[in-house]
């Protein structure tokens, strides 16, 4: 059965439940989580394992966000309320924590969950619960396909995010040789997959393919292989965790390769803790980090964060405040009885979304597009600080 399907049965039933003589509308559940006075939404993230930092981060952002839209008297008198769960970083823990809330229809959507293989274990049991999923910080490509009627992303794959920058760098310095080291993971694998699309369409060859197991600690044969193969540009496909230990690693064996990593590289932890090791990293990005921006509203923002939760604000926790901005607007312009649907409808047919307060790119979907960006920058780490080093960088033509 179809999702509008469901839906449609799911609106018949209610009905039904109406001509039946049941208590006045203000006593139903209208939608999943949606009560009279209260919109219930889910997230889950790692809080416990190698993606932690950018866990807690997320959630701090939605946490920030729910606050003040509840502060000025909620959506349509209704307060938010988030529920919060721990994945670890693992498929099957984040199936198990999220089960329960689908199963017992909690949750209005599931907003900004984390994590590339806990996202994909878990994205369709919640659309086949009739459920929003919404800007999930994955890499995985399930999760930015248009056709999924309640499925919303807010960045772009990270193929796409390598493919672009790769192109960029490549651009500016000529046919390199390169190579890939990359977390055998859906996120490694789609690191690799963006680099091998933009070598193809120059017609190169990837000097070097090296993939690592989640763990790993010690990268000294791959870097090795990377030496030997003569790569001049290393595509990192991985976490924020391992690019710190990698880079360390290789600039101990003298190996100073250009290197290039996803936005789960971009944030502010890495220069601090990484040192003269990362100095030259690029990334891609797509959120400013806060505390360097021009904007004097955002850096007021990453003011107020710290002084809050005791740390910078990252570019993650910045973006999920900004996705839950958004979030909030749509579910105002949804009605007095919102549905996943309804919603849906909202953010499909809304002119392009620049937030009012802190600006930023547009993001625009459609009823066959339900990515919203469809550029990245490419940041670099010098003197100890991420800077940006192009503007909005867009897809090369095919």
């Amino acid at each position: 059965m179809t999702h509008a399907a469901t839906l449609r049965l799911a609106g018949f039933g209610l009905g039904a439940m109406l001509c039946a003589g049941a208590p006045p509308a203000a006593a139903f559940v209208y939608a999943p989580g949606v009560s009279e006075n209260q919109v219930v939404v889910a997230t889950h993230a790692d809080l416990s394992g190698p993606l932690a930092p950018v866990g807690h981060s997320v959630v701090n952002g939605l946490t920030m966000a729910f606050d003040e839209a509840n502060k000025a008297g909620g959506v349509r008198g209704r307060t938010l309320k988030l529920i919060v769960k721990d994945n670890g970083y693992d498929a099957q823990k984040a199936v198990a924590v999220l089960a329960p809330i689908l199963k017992q229809r909690e949750a209005f959507a599931v907003l900004c969950p984390v994590g590339t293989p806990p996202v994909a274990a878990t994205m369709r049991m919640v659309l086949k619960r009739g459920v929003l999923h919404l800007f999930p910080f994955s890499s995985s490509a399930e999760t930015y396909v248009p056709s999924q009627l309640l499925e919303f992303a807010s960045d772009l794959p990270v193929a796409d995010q390598i493919s672009i920058a790769l192109a960029a760098l490549l651009n500016q310095r000529g046919a390199l040789h390169v190579g890939v080291l990359y977390r055998d993971d859906s996120l490694g694998r789609a690191a690799r997959l963006g680099a091998m699309k933009e070598l193809a369409r120059r017609g190169l060859p990837l000097t070097a393919d090296v993939a690592y197991k989640p763990g790993t600690t010690n990268f000294s044969k791959q870097i090795a292989t990377l030496r030997e193969k003569g790569v001049e540009l290393a595509v990192l496909g991985s976490v924020a965790t391992d690019v710190f230990t990698i880079a360390r690693q290789a600039r101990a064996a003298r190996f100073g390769p250009v290197m290039l990593c996803p936005a789960t590289c971009h944030v502010p932890e890495m220069p601090a803790l990484g040192g003269r090791s990362v100095d030259k990293l690029y990334a891609t990005a797509m959120t400013p980090i806060a505390y360097v921006s021009k904007d004097a509203n955002t850096r007021n923002w990453a003011r107020t964060y710290e002084r809050r939760f005791g740390g910078p604000a990252s570019v993650q926790a910045f973006r999920a405040y900004l996705d839950a901005r958004l979030f909030v607007e749509a579910l105002k312009r949804s009605g007095s009885r919102p549905t996943p649907l309804r919603f849906a409808r909202v953010l499909e047919k809304m002119p392009p979304w620049v937030d009012p307060v802190y600006g930023g790119v547009p993001m625009n979907f459609s009823k066959r597009n339900h990515t919203g960006l469809t550029t990245v920058f490419l940041a670099q780490i010098r003197n100890g600080r991420w800077t940006a080093q192009s503007g909005p960088l867009n897809r090369p033509a095919q």
